[in-house]
């Protein structure tokens, strides 16, 4: 099996950690529109 130099998973991890940074910041700024809400889950 071939070794994986560029760690695909560790990349995209930071990518969605990334993306939930951006998404609750927004929320924390301007709020969710109508009854919208986050269900979060930490594995």
């Amino acid at each position: 099996m071939a070794t994986d130099h560029i760690r695909y998973d560790v990349l995209a991890r930071d990518a969605l950690r990334g993306v939930l940074r951006r998404v609750l910041s927004d929320a924390a700024e301007h709020g969710l529109p109508g009854e919208h809400h986050f269900y979060i889950t930490f594995l």
